[in-house]
């Protein structure tokens, strides 16, 4: 769930901005916790997160994010994405950089370029291409809406898609469509930078990625129900 990344709190402002205004695009950052939660599965209890912090101006900024989900008190998942992001359109930013997996058995970086931004209808947008090793390739999309019920109250309706020109039967992972993610938060704002929230998501495999997991005896979908918190500043 988003939370108006383009409202931050911490400005560091350049010398000329502190001269006088003669600056029309000051050094800005923001640290974003989108997603710290419990996600609830058929008795498993996961913390999961999905974080980001940004530093640069309205044009230009330097990316950091981390997601991941620790069960058992050992992380299941964690992925690291350095980027440059630049604005090409009024509501549209081209991304370039670099994703990394620590917790991969094998050196699993990759080059990413995509876009984010808002298309009509104020749907929350992203699309990522990502590259290597080799000549494997992994496209991502997500489509988020939030419709603000009350003043406080906010629906976050989400869907991800995932597909790869590649497979790799270790991980299930087959090629074309692989997987479908559907959420929905229900979020209370306390204030605009701070959001309790609950949710569910719907998490299903496709294709041969569907069918590789079930010839290891894996289940193709899970439904976790979700508690957390998004904050900002």
């Amino acid at each position: 769930m988003k939370l108006h990344t383009h409202w931050p709190l911490l400005a560091l402002l350049t010398p000329a901005l502190a001269q006088g205004g003669m600056n029309d695009d000051p050094v800005l950052g923001m640290f974003n916790v989108k997603q710290l939660e419990g996600a609830y599965s058929e008795g498993d209890t996961r913390l999961a997160w999905n974080i980001e912090g940004w530093l640069g101006t309205d044009l230009h900024k330097l990316v950091l994010s981390s997601e991941g989900a620790r069960l058992d008190g050992r992380s299941e998942e964690h992925e690291l994405r350095l980027l440059y992001r630049r604005a090409i359109a009024p509501y549209w930013d081209l991304q370039l950089g670099w994703q990394h997996e620590p917790l991969a058995d094998k050196r699993d970086d990759r080059a990413l370029l995509g876009v984010n931004g808002t298309a009509p209808w104020y749907l929350e947008t992203e699309f990522n291409l990502l590259a290597g090793p080799g000549t494997d390739l992994t496209a991502e999309l997500s489509l988020e809406r939030e419709i603000r019920l009350t003043r406080q109250w906010v629906l976050s309706p989400e869907v991800g898609l995932t597909a790869h020109n590649f497979s790799d039967r270790e991980e299930h992972q087959g090629s074309g469509l692989a997987d479908l993610d559907l959420e929905l938060r229900l979020a209370w704002e306390v204030r605009p930078d701070f959001a309790p929230y609950v949710g569910v998501t719907w998490e299903r495999k496709l294709g041969d990625s569907a069918d590789l997991a079930r010839d290891s005896g894996h289940d193709v979908d899970e439904t976790l129900w979700r508690v957390g918190v998004s904050f900002w500043f």
